[in-house]
């Protein structure tokens, strides 16, 4: 029996200073066979995938998940101005080439915007693309409150203001005290100027799928069908326009990575063996 794979934290630089984050290679006994990126989305952090990396490191696949800038350990500047997508997406860039890409990157919700804007820039640099619970924009095809909205308060009131107003969301149906103290405690630690940067950013479209599409790398959707944020038939079309492959988690919210980490994982694995044997 091989051993469980471990998650090891590190440092990785970004362009406005470190970037904290893990690490889980295969176990020994199991051939490394590729290394997946993960990136997570807005208020997020790497803790998102607590459950996946393991399972995905058991899969073969060296996997590294990191705060991007100004999330949660994460350094960032303190002015929304360099929170725009294109300094999210340089940083993964740089951070490809320090784990030695290609990479197989997968980008959950607003990290899915920074993965494809990345893709964009620089195809070469991927193996694959991964849109988990990541839909096309967060305009007039999502369930979330008006970004600017949210941006505004965020500025009068600071992190608690936005606490106070999207803590249901944020917990869903937990009942766990750790895990609600650790969400807040996480949102508090996330630079302000982070938050409002993104919202800012989340007011105009991200790359095209067309553009994505022509970057010539093979695209998984993945999402659940509850249609927390964008319903399965957004998902869906998004597909369609990206000429992308699926994986659809029923009964599954906007955090398939948490609510379904083997599923996913299985998935993913899937997904990119078929990649590394094409």
């Amino acid at each position: 029996m091989s051993q469980a794979a471990e998650i090891t934290p590190f440092t990785l630089q970004g362009a406005v200073g470190t970037l904290a984050a893990w690490d889980c290679v295969p176990p020994s006994g199991i051939e490394t066979r590729g290394t997946a990126l993960l990136v997570p989305g807005f208020t997020g952090s790497k803790e998102d995938f607590t459950a996946l990396l393991p399972l995905v490191a058991r899969g073969g696949f060296r996997c590294v998940a990191y705060d991007q800038r100004g999330q949660y350990e994460s350094e960032g500047p303190d002015d929304p101005s360099g929170y725009g997508i294109d300094d999210f997406a340089a940083d993964l860039l740089g951070v490809v080439g320090q784990l030695g890409g290609p990479v197989h990157v997968v980008g959950h919700s607003f990290g899915g915007y920074v993965a494809r804007t990345a893709v964009v820039h620089a195809p070469a640099r991927f193996r694959s693309l991964t849109l988990l619970a990541s839909g096309p924009s967060s305009l007039d095809d999502i369930a979330f409150p008006p970004p600017g909205a949210i941006a505004d308060l965020i500025e009068s009131g600071g992190q608690e203001a936005m606490w106070d107003m999207m803590s249901p969301a944020l917990l869903g149906s937990t009942s766990d005290d750790s895990k609600t103290n650790f969400l807040h405690r996480r949102l508090l630690a996330t630079e302000k100027a982070n938050l409002v940067g993104i919202l800012r950013a989340m007011q105009r479209y991200p790359v095209t799928p067309a553009i994505v599409r022509a970057a010539g790398i093979p695209i998984l959707v993945a999402y659940g069908d509850t249609g927390d944020l964008w319903a399965p038939e957004i998902h869906a079309s998004f597909a369609a326009e990206l000429g992308a492959r699926t994986a659809i988690y029923p009964g599954v919210g906007h955090l398939p990575n948490e609510e379904r980490p083997q599923d996913v994982s299985a998935d993913l694995v899937k997904f990119w063996t078929e990649v590394v044997g094409s």
